[in-house]
């Protein structure tokens, strides 16, 4: 059924639940609860019982963490399906896509109880910081490998994929609109800038937790290597060709089609009749050349580089 509901009246007659407009001057903007500093999606399922998510969040830091755990830690829209899709690869040996999605495996959708459901071996997901996570990820010394994105690329492709989602899910303002809120961080997790520099900063307080910068550029521009960097960091024994079957498997095209055979697993349907229904769309480098404006591009570099300055983060913005 499709999600045709007032999910923020509903919200707000739950006790307790912060629940920011984040409108614009056109009505526009993202239905969100703001939980720990941070704007957050409200599960529909619960939100249409009345229930609060907050003690699902808060759960999350109990969860139960084991050694052999990877968690892909990514803002929206940066490689996450595609990385989970890899690692699942690697960790089984087998060529063989997943039937669910990575939906099944993310941290603020099924907390500590979905957490503690799955069987090892575990490739979990998490668009969350690092504080709101298992207090094990830093006892255990987790691996977690974060993917990061050039910004006006993320930005693309997250306009895209929520103006497919429906009412109330989905954004129903224009490119432009998007943008602000993008880069104002008026959207759910945050501004991209705001997810980099935190992840940076918590990760300085817990340094002993194993990190493996990836960055979607440099998967697409050599796959394969970055195929075996992960294997590497993982500790996986592979060949050369197994990691090029790898690569192989979960180039782009392939991941899109095998997309819509997958099962989300949420109880309702997210996206617009009409709209492709998946979580892939282009997957290419450079694509915001066919969208952002000459003042658009100017205004975003201004306030990114001002917020990043000397953060250490560099990104290709057009193809290799």
């Amino acid at each position: 059924m499709a999600a045709q509901f007032d999910i923020t009246k509903l919200m707000q007659t739950i006790p307790g639940l912060d629940v920011p407009d984040l409108k614009n001057s056109k009505g526009h903007g993202f239905n969100c609860f703001l939980y720990d500093g941070l704007y957050l999606f409200p599960p529909a399922t619960l939100i249409l019982k009345g229930k609060s998510p907050i003690a699902g969040l808060q759960s999350i830091k109990e969860a139960a963490m084991k050694d052999d755990d990877v968690i892909i830690c990514a803002y929206p829209k940066c490689g996450t399906h595609w990385l989970w899709e890899v690692i699942e690869m690697l960790k089984s040996g087998v060529i063989e896509y997943r039937k669910e999605t990575k939906e099944t495996r993310m941290m603020e959708i099924i907390y500590k109880d979905g957490i503690d459901a799955i069987p090892t071996p575990r490739v979990l997901n998490t668009h969350l910081p690092l504080r709101m996570l298992p207090k094990q990820v830093v006892e255990k010394k987790v691996k977690c490998i974060q993917i990061m994105r050039n910004p006006k690329d993320v930005c693309v492709s997250y306009f895209n994929h929520y103006r497919n989602m429906v009412p109330p899910l989905g954004y129903e303002g224009d490119f432009a609109e998007l943008t602000e809120a993008f880069v104002t961080g008026k959207l759910c997790f945050g501004s991209y800038s705001d997810y980099l520099l935190t992840w940076k900063a918590e990760l300085a307080g817990s340094p002993a937790v194993p990190v493996l910068d990836l960055v979607y550029e440099d998967m697409k521009h050599d796959p394969v290597k970055s195929v075996k960097d992960v294997a590497r960091f993982l500790g996986l024994t592979t060949t050369d060709q197994f990691c090029e079957d790898v690569a192989f498997a979960c180039s782009f095209k392939k991941m899109k089609h095998t997309d819509k055979d997958r099962k989300l697993g949420t109880a309702i349907d997210i996206w617009k009749e009409g709209s492709e229904g998946t979580f892939y769309r282009k997957g290419e480098i450079g694509d915001w050349k066919n969208w952002f404006t000459v003042a658009e591009s100017e205004r975003f570099d201004q306030m990114w580089n001002k917020k990043m300055k000397d953060s250490g983060f560099k990104f290709t913005y057009t193809p290799v």
